[in-house]
């Protein structure tokens, strides 16, 4: 009995692992022969259906250079409002720390510690502050 599983054993091992690379080779075939068909399908030529585009007049394209242009205005815009309108203090400097629905956060920092004293939420469009609490 342990002569068949000394012989067997390694013989199955030979035989499960060939069966194994021609089944891989069978599924490359395949899988090449079908990367064939598609290619061949998309050589050909094809109808296509072109509808006129009625041009909708609310959505404009924004062009990105301009949007960024802009949005450095209304952050300039948010720390002139801030600067007009909030206390005024010595030995401080104002940060843009963000938006926040459509919002800017803007901070009143000490220029020596780098620490905010008070957060304001600015609105750019109505030019409305209001303290910024977490």
């Amino acid at each position: 009995m342990r002569k068949v599983i000394k012989i067997g054993f390694p013989i199955l091992c030979v035989a499960v692992i060939g069966g194994t690379f021609i089944l891989l080779n069978n599924t490359i075939e395949k899988i090449n022969q079908n990367k064939l068909k598609v290619e061949e399908d998309d050589n050909t030529p094809t109808t296509t259906v072109i509808e006129e585009i009625e041009e909708d007049t609310t959505n404009t394209v924004v062009d990105p250079e301009e949007a960024k242009a802009q949005e450095i205005q209304n952050k300039a815009k948010a720390i002139e409002i801030v600067q007009k309108k909030a206390p005024p203090a010595t030995n401080v400097y104002y940060t843009n720390e963000g938006t926040i629905d459509n919002q800017y956060l803007v901070a009143i920092r000490d220029k020596d510690t780098k620490n905010a004293k008070i957060y304001y939420i600015v609105n750019v469009e109505n030019e409305k502050m209001e303290i910024y609490v977490k």
